[in-house]
């Protein structure tokens, strides 16, 4: 038998099929449903909270209303991304709580909210986005996950509005 046969039969048998199937490429399905939608959903939230309430009430910021509006609407975005068990729906909601709830205090600070809020978080939503999209994770994790790209849509989605001048 030559080297090829013996390495498609190591990872075609049974044994390994489950850790193949549980171990998949970042495809389109999982980088729409884990990193663009809930970009796209901060996004959103940050033109609105930019155009609309902090015009007038200079609170919350736009980071800080998508986070709001992300854990208030966590059951949809649950079970639209997710898309897990419904009983465990609660667990996505504190993955998105954790992160969330540091990013909406580091929005509070100064400068500093810029550089943690926004290029830090930014950073790890990069190295999080490469990594954690080969593996089927439990909801916590995709919960945190998901903090991080509201966190960055919803600053892009305020830069995008303050530099139009809206």
């Amino acid at each position: 038998m030559d080297e090829d046969n013996t390495e498609v039969g190591i990872y075609a048998s049974s044994s390994n099929k489950s850790n193949l199937d549980r171990v998949r490429g970042l495809d389109f399905n999982t980088g729409f449903r884990h990193i663009i939608a809930p970009a796209l959903f901060g996004m959103v939230f940050g033109i609105i909270f930019q155009l609309y309430i902090v015009e007038k009430y200079a609170w919350p910021s736009p980071p800080q209303g998508a986070i709001i509006a992300s854990i208030l609407l966590s059951p949809l975005l649950y079970f639209t991304l997710v898309r897990d068990q419904p009983s465990r729906w609660y667990e996505y909601t504190l993955g998105l709580a954790l992160p969330g709830l540091i990013f909406f205090m580091m929005w509070f600070s100064g400068w500093g909210a810029v550089f943690c809020g926004g290029y830090g978080a930014l950073l790890l939503w990069v190295w999080i986005s490469t990594s954690w999209g080969r593996f089927d994770l439990p909801p916590f994790r995709y919960g945190v996950w998901h903090a991080f790209a509201v966190d960055i849509g919803a600053f892009s989605g305020a830069l995008l509005v303050y530099s139009i001048g809206l």
